[in-house]
């Protein structure tokens, strides 16, 4: 098995059968000419991926947990906690995650931020019990994928509240605190992404920052250009010197924001469906960013339906298998776009379009 290796319907007999999240049914591993963790690898190098990678059964996702922030906003033990930053976290069950205690805001004036938040010292965190605790957790199959707590604008969110952040970032006589801010959280970002790929060495991380409603961006593009770009840049640039592919989480309308995204260096984003993506591949497609197509069908989508989908996608935006796919439908469904990607490799190979 290896690269050469042209589909064979034999594939779709499951190696191993992951468990769902909650009551939805099992996810099938296939038995793949190549892990599924080289082909994300590949992906992210550049090449054209044997099959386009699902979001969901193909890497195996996780927390540090030696990072304060993780503990305080998980959903064990108390339920909640103090962050690195000082700032108290709550669980809401019915949310299925955390939020900050609301109602009293750590930094209520932003000239003043370093008298009311502590800063947090990634190299000082207990990354060899991290990776004590992990070590029987992983998954030979799997891509190791590494998310980090919010960033950016989400981290002026958490310390000022949601009006008193948005304010901050647009405030003529406010933005240049806001920047004295940043400048200190991108420091602690650059170790906290350090010492996972000392200690981790994912294929991929994540950089989760929402900056969109779902209605439109949260700011401007030249808000987006001033305030934000230059911090998520000097990141990007930083992982990219480690060597991290970069997922971004960004939650929202942020169509507009693509172009900088792309221009910053993150190496994919998800994006909610509510943003044309198979548009903006034709608009923005450099040959190294990675979008995600979202194939949503209900469970019982007929044969029909289905294949009308796998149509679209793989005439479109997973022409060249350079995606990952997010898929809710028919288990079959997913038995039909894995073998259609695969097909569309045999077939991007023999016309020489494949990037090898």
């Amino acid at each position: 098995m290896g690269l050469d290796k042209k589909f064979d319907i034999s594939e779709l007999t499951p190696v191993e059968v992951l468990p769902g999240r909650g009551d939805a049914p099992g996810i099938p591993l296939y038995d793949t000419p190549i892990l599924p963790k080289d082909n994300i690898r590949m992906m992210y190098e550049g090449k054209t991926p044997m099959w386009a990678p699902f979001t969901n059964g193909e890497q195996l996702n996780f927390k540090v947990s030696c990072d304060p922030e993780n503990v305080a906003r998980s959903p064990f033990g108390a339920g909640g906690g103090i962050d690195g930053y000082g700032i108290e976290w709550v669980f809401v069950p019915a949310a299925g995650g955390a939020m900050v205690k609301p109602g009293n805001p750590k930094v209520t004036d932003i000239s003043k931020w370093e008298e009311c938040v502590t800063i947090p010292d990634p190299d000082s965190w207990d990354w060899e019990g991290f990776v004590e605790e992990r070590k029987d957790k992983g998954h030979p199959r799997l891509a190791d994928y590494v998310t980090v707590p919010g960033c950016l604008f989400e981290r002026l969110i958490a310390c000022m509240d949601y009006e008193g952040a948005v304010v901050a970032l647009i405030d003529e006589d406010q933005q240049e605190h806001v920047h004295r801010f940043f400048r200190t959280v991108v420091e602690v970002h650059k170790k906290t992404y350090s010492n996972i790929k000392k200690y981790i060495d994912p294929v991929y991380v994540n950089f989760n920052d929402d900056w969109g409603t779902q209605k439109a961006q949260a700011f401007s593009t030249e808000t987006y250009r001033e305030m934000i770009f230059p911090y998520v840049k000097e990141i990007m640039d930083h992982c990219k010197s480690l060597g991290l592919p970069v997922d971004l989480h960004s939650c929202g309308f942020i169509e507009p924001f693509v172009p900088m995204i792309i221009e910053a260096g993150f190496a994919s984003w998800g994006g909610q469906p509510l943003n044309d993506k198979a548009k903006l591949k034709k608009l923005y497609d450099n040959g190294q960013f990675v979008f995600t197509a979202n194939i949503d069908l209900p469970m019982d989508a007929t044969e029909e339906e289905m294949d009308a989908a796998v149509e679209e996608f793989i005439t479109g935006i997973g022409a060249d298998n350079r995606c990952f796919i997010s898929v809710t439908g028919p288990a079959v469904l997913r038995d039909k776009l894995y073998a259609a990607s695969r097909k569309n490799y045999d077939k991007l190979v023999a016309e020489g379009k494949a990037v090898l």
